[in-house]
This record gives C-alpha cells, structure tokens and sequence, in this order.
C-alpha cells in the first residue's frame, strides 16, 4: 500500500541542517526555509507537512471529545478524563485541552499550507501539473483547516500569510469572512486538483466534498448566500455521478482491515505499519470498546481476557451509545447496519479461569456476554443468573447504568497491532466517503423544497442498508418520513449511517439541532440540564488568550 509519508516543516528542516552539518559545516547557514521551500523537494516537504496536524484529530481522543460528546448519540462511558465535553460543565471552559488541541494544531496545519501557497511564486524546477495539483492540495487544507475552527470557536484569525518569527498579535475576522476565504480556497482546489492520484492526498472530489459540506452549512446562517443549498447539492451529485466512487454492496466491508482502499472512500487520513512514520496512530479501536474483560460469566469478568482478536481488543471505555442511539437502529431486522456495526455478544476465550463452579458445563466458546435487543431492563434484572453469561438490555431509560459495558462499535478495530495492548493502530481513518455525498446531496435538496429528490439520494443509501429482501420496506416511506420528519429523519439517517466517524456534533450545530437534540436524547441527565446556547461555541483557548498582546476577545459565557 503506498502511504503518504507525513513530517512536520521544522523536523524537516532539523534533519537537513543537520545532514547538512555532517557533509560540510561551512553551508549550514544557507540551508532555510526561504531557499528549502522553493526547490521542488522543499515544496513537497511543505505541503506533505500540512497534513500532518490532521492525525492530531482524525482517530485521536481529542477529536472524538470534540465531535461525538455532547451529543444525541454518545455520552462519556466510565474511562477517561474529558467527561465534561459531554456534559457541558464547568471543566468545560477555556483551558480545557481539546480547546487547545485543534486551535494549536490546526493553525500550525494552516501556517504550512500558507508556506506552501506563498512560496510557489518562487517555485522553479517542478513540473506545472505536479505544481498545481499541490497547490490544489494546500489551498484544501487550509479550507479544512478554517471550516473547523469557524465552525467550533465562530469568529477567529484569519490570515493567509506565512507565520516565520514570533507574533504576538491576533485579531477576529467575521465568521462571513472566514467563510469567503475557505469558499475561495476550495474553488482554487477544485480547479487545480485531478480527479485521481496517490492515495491519501487530496483530490477534485475531496475538495467538492468539502466545498459542499461548506455551502450547505453556511446556508443554514444569516449571512449564508441564495444559491449555497443549490451549489452544495449539485457539488454532492458531481462526486456520485461523475467519478468511479461506487457504494459497497456490505456496509461492514467499508472498514474491513483487508479493505482500505475501496471504491466508496473518497478521501482518508493515512496510518501505517511503520512505527517511524505513523506517529500516535489511529487510537478509534479504543475508545468504543467496552469494559468486556471484567464483566463475563457471572458479571466478575471470569473466562475473558484481552486477545488480539476480533472481538477482543484493548478497552479504554470513552465512549458509550446513548439509549436513543440504540433505538434510532430499529427495525433491526430491516436494517443491517446494527448487526454490522456492533458487537454485542462477547465468548469466552479463557480456559484458565472459566467460572466452572457456577457453571460446570461451560466451555470456551461458549457466550459469556450478551446485550439482548429485546428485553427490558426488569426482565433482565429477572433473568440475571439464569444463565451462564452475563445478560444486558437495550435499555430505554435516561440513566448511566452499566457505564463501561455496552455495544462496542466495530467499524474502528484494528487487529493488525503488533499486541493487544499496543495503542498505535495503523488502520486509515475515513474522512468522506460516498454515503455522505448522497445525504450532503439531500439535505441540500430539501432545503431547496426538492422532497422527492432529496428522497431519492436517501434510498441509495438505505437500500445499502436494508438486509437482503428487506429493500423495498426501508425505502417505501421515506418520501412521507421527509414530509413529517423533515431534518429530523435526515439526522436520524446520518446517525445510523455514521456513528463513531467524528460528524455529529458539527452535523447537529449546521442545522441547528444541537441544544434540541441533546435536551430529548442525550444519555446523561446532566448533559440535559447543563447544555445552552453559549454552548454552539467553544471557548477560545487560554493560551491564545495568553499570548496575544491586549488579550484576545473571548465566546459569550465563558
């Protein structure tokens, strides 16, 4: 598999200085980034550079505290020290560290892309299609780069040239003017971008992804413009229509290990085997994965360890499946993507410590875990013993019971690790794939009052979903569901469609769902009670705050 190596712009410059020093002391002076970037290997180093702030949220904690807490769909399970971005308290203010995180990296993201776009002018040597498509892809970064922090911290610094010394100034452009810039960069993307190339990089569809994502959410505002529902829809339609993407016929199959680079992912972050070069790795294997190895058999944990194997795994229990979240799956004998994206029965995989005095006749292999679709919380309470594994409900009660055990999402599993305990997993972490578009495709049309259309992209998505013979049942009222639901039945949708892929909470705050949705569905009471409008915004970091000179404005109630 062909990997795109990523390094950041000062390692690089540490490692050529120094190479530099060993073969000749007299010339280091004149390696810097003025001369590096404008060769074509410093301008590759450049832009290979910017997307490296990218696996700093993509599959690491931070970015699922950012996007998943606080939400409909999932709340803070046992583990872990960032419950307060699901529940909306005091910890959530501004020297909260997932603030910091993706402020800190994605501006350094931001300053490698402005490296890269300033310094082309000087560019001599690089073949123009090699350096268009490069510049296709910085112009793409720095738009994904400002549509996050925009959307999360509203109005922030907006600047487009190169950061080089210490700078102490910092300013607030509109959040109209953020978008502008991020809507002119992608236009730039699109037109310098191919279709196709070496996976991992940006591409023209990715950048039509993006660029739809960006109009259909600036519709929503006040300062969104008449024809953004129109061009976002039609920028979706292109990327199903006019490309080789192709929705999977298994759903499970999109996030087979064995199975990266299939035909509905337009766009992943990259992970690899290389330790050297894959950094913290993609961790999304543990955080969905519950507590199963103390809860076996008669609830002690008896006859389950950990193993380095599907259905197994290393537990970090950070992130738990609301009761809504459960439910919004049903039918589940229409829709297959439950089944497919949860495990909820664990066997027992420990001969050494099987509770065989309870249970003279249990063998490995045998259930020690089950979370039953269908009995309520009293019959299990009922039941509790009965058996020889240990018995969970769904369970349709706003309470934290059973904190750190509930179905694990299996989209994320990496059995690939060198061990069960090793945290660093190689598996690429999707970004955009074509489900989306069909649904950025509809939730465009459907503010436009297109019912039908708007439809019609949302049964090629559910008849993907439908188990076999079931088709014709999960798409024949989706019209009428539009019609009564309207947004609502697009999120439930999404919700089923991308659990766990680090969307909601930007998805919610779009369409203006956020405060709603968490109030009626989320898991904890405190997140009911605590969430409010100040909320749509997260506090600006301290240490921006910090280390501007006169002070940096801060969001409303924090």
């Amino acid at each position: 598999m062909n990997k795109l190596t990523y390094t950041s712009i000062l390692s690089l410059l540490i490692l050529f200085v120094a190479s530099c020093d060993v073969l000749n002391e007299e010339v280091v002076s004149d390696v810097t980034a003025e001369t590096h970037f404008t060769t074509p290997s410093g301008f590759e180093d450049a832009v290979n550079g910017a997307y490296e702030p990218l696996r700093d949220f993509y599959g690491a904690e931070q970015g699922g505290n950012l996007t998943e807490y606080g939400t409909d769909l999932i709340q803070n399970a046992g583990h872990g020290g960032f419950h307060y971005m699901n529940q909306y308290n005091a910890g959530l203010n501004s020297e909260a560290s997932p603030m910091s995180s993706i402020w800190d990296n994605y501006y350094i993201g931001i300053n490698s892309a402005n490296a890269a776009i300033n310094r082309a002018t000087e560019l001599e040597g690089m073949e123009e299609s090699l350096k268009n498509a490069r510049l296709g892809e910085a112009h793409f970064l720095r738009a994904h780069y400002y549509f996050h922090l925009v959307e999360h911290f509203g109005a922030v610094h907006l600047t487009t040239e190169e950061t080089i010394g210490v700078e102490t100034e910092a300013t607030r452009a509109p959040e109209s003017e953020v978008y502008a810039q991020i809507v002119s960069d992608l236009e730039t993307a699109i037109n310098n971008l191919p279709a196709e190339q070496e996976w991992g990089r940006a591409t023209e569809p990715a950048a039509k992804m993006l660029l739809s994502q960006v109009l259909l959410t600036r519709g929503y505002k006040d300062f969104g413009e008449s024809s953004d529902y129109e061009r976002a829809a039609t920028l979706a339609e292109s990327v199903v229509n006019d490309y080789n993407f192709q929705l999977m016929d298994d759903y499970e199959m999109i996030f087979d290990n064995d199975n990266e680079q299939n035909a509905e992912i337009i766009w992943a972050i990259q992970y690899g085997k290389d330790p050297l070069i894959n950094g913290p790795g993609n961790r999304s294997h543990l955080y969905y994965r519950p507590w199963y190895e103390v809860y076996g058999g008669d609830g002690s944990g008896a006859g389950l360890v950990r193993s380095l194997e599907p259905g197994y795994g290393r537990p970090w229990i950070r992130f738990k499946m609301t009761p809504f979240a459960l439910q919004n799956y049903r039918p589940i004998d229409q829709d297959s993507r439950y089944d497919k994206s949860f495990q909820d029965t664990w066997y027992y995989n420990d001969a050494a410590s099987l509770p065989t005095d309870d249970y003279p006749n249990v063998a490995v292999g045998d259930t020690a875990i089950y979370i039953d679709p269908d009995m309520t919380a009293q019959e299990v309470a009922d039941n509790q013993g009965s058996t020889p594994y240990y018995l969970l409900a769904w369970s349709t009660a706003h309470s934290n019971e059973n904190i750190n055990m509930f179905p694990s999402l299996t989209k994320h599993d990496d059995f690939q690790r060198p061990s069960v305990n090793e945290p660093a997993g190689n598996k690429d972490y999707i970004v955009y794939r074509l489900a989306e578009a069909y649904l950025f495709a509809a939730e465009a049309r459907y503010q436009m009052g297109e019912i039908s259309t708007a439809a019609s992209h949302i049964n090629a998505v559910r008849e993907r979903a439908a188990w076999p013979g079931e088709e014709a049942n999960l798409t024949a009222n989706t019209e009428a569901m539009l019609q009564s639901e309207g947004i609502d039945f697009i999120l439930d949708e999404r919700g089923r469609e991308f659990y766990g892929e680090q969307k909601r909470w930007i998805t919610l705050k779009r369409t203006g769902k956020l405060l709603e949705r968490v109030r009626n569905h989320a898991g904890l009471q405190e997140s009911r009670d605590n969430i409010e409008e100040i909320h749509m915004l997260r506090p600006i970091p301290a240490t921006q705050r910090n280390r501007t000179e006169g002070g940096y404005p801060q969001n409303p109630g924090y």
